[in-house]
């Protein structure tokens, strides 16, 4: 029988959202105050195709669709992946491999690992709550 899991956490497209509004919020300011001449509407448009294409050109629509059915399932001793969308079966990392946890600008959470890699898990709704939620389980296992 496995353990009760602590928490569960899947991509979220408000997430996913938030993150293509913030990119078009920072196009948007950056144009208006280079182009102080161009019209609003201009501006807003110009903004608008900026961010798609930069959707394009840093794969989020892919990365998106890739890790949209994920889950992230915290025990006390490991975390597991698992997403129907890929081939491999589960993936289980256990929590003394993880060496910090940190929110990865607004909207991801990433854990650096003893053996000098990371692991990203992308689109959270809190990345902040995630990252306490994991700092307090990998300190009551240290501690155990």
């Amino acid at each position: 029988m496995s353990p009760e899991p602590i928490g569960i956490w899947q991509p979220s497209l408000r997430a996913f959202g938030l993150r293509c509004c913030g990119i078009f919020l920072v196009t948007f300011i950056i144009i208006s105050s280079v182009w102080p001449f161009v019209g609003g509407t201009t501006a807003f448009s110009a903004s608008i195709t900026l961010c798609v294409m930069y959707m394009f050109a840093l794969d989020d629509f892919t990365q998106w669709l890739a890790h949209r059915k994920a889950i992230w399932t915290l025990t006390p001793n490991k975390l597991v992946y698992e997403n129907i969308h890929e081939d491999m079966e589960e993936c289980a990392l256990p929590l003394s491999k993880v060496t910090s946890v940190h929110q990865h600008f607004l909207w991801n959470a990433q854990l650096c690992l003893s053996n000098g890699t990371a692991v990203t898990m992308f689109y959270l709704n809190n990345p902040k709550a995630v990252c306490e939620t994991l700092h307090a389980t990998m300190a009551s296992e240290a501690a155990s």
